[in-house]
Formats: C-alpha cells, structure tokens, sequence
C-alpha cells in the first residue's frame, strides 16, 4: 500500500513540475526564429560565394530572420496542454505541428524540409 502512495505522490510531482515549467507562446516563437535563422543562413552560405560573402550571408540572415519572426508571429498558434504546449501553423486549410514544448524546453523540427514553409 505505501508503494501506491509512492508512486501516486511522484506522479503529482512530476505534473506538477510539468505544469509549472510549460512553455508559452513566446518561447515557441524564439525557438522557431533560431531554426529559420540557422536554415536562412545555411542555405546562404551555400548559395553566396566570393569574397564578400560573409557580409553578404550576414545581411541577408537579418533580413530573412525579420521577415520570418513576422509571419511566425502572425501565423503560429500554440495551445496549452498544461503539462506540454503544442506550437502549430496552418497552411493551405492544413494543420501542421511545428514545435513541442515540455519542462521548459521547446523542441523544434530540425529536418530542413520541415521548416520550409511550402513543404
């Protein structure tokens, strides 16, 4: 009997953790920007060559970052789930799910053609 309590009582915990630590809107929002942020600026840098390019790649990430940071703030919706928060954008009438967030951590897709709009 005192291993069910235990058990009960580890779970409350761990809920509990899990709701005090959910992530909000604005987390799944940054950690968006820094996946389109690395995505512009690695395809950047493949594309630009020369001697200029580092300035070049830089300038464009910063436009790029800005754009994006605009429609994912206009586009993202994240609803809370208590113990996890679930980040989606619709496109063409679909739902896609974009990130996950849990303990204060959001986790993003890191697969290139998953941060592509068109995909």
């Amino acid at each position: 009997m005192k291993t069910i309590w235990i058990a009960i009582l580890v779970v409350l915990l761990l809920a509990g953790l899990c709701v005090a630590t959910c992530p909000d809107k604005e987390a799944h929002t940054e950690a968006l920007k820094e996946v389109v942020n690395a995505h512009i600026t690695a395809e950047l840098s493949d594309e630009i060559g020369g001697e200029y390019s580092e300035g070049l790649v830089s300038i464009g990430s910063m436009i790029g970052t800005g754009i994006g940071g605009l429609v994912i703030d206009n586009m993202l919706r994240v609803d809370n789930y208590f113990v996890c928060s679930i980040g989606t954008i619709e496109l063409e009438g679909e739902r896609k799910v974009v990130s996950v967030g849990v303990l204060n951590h959001v986790f993003t897709a890191s697969d290139p053609d998953a941060v592509r709009a068109d995909g």
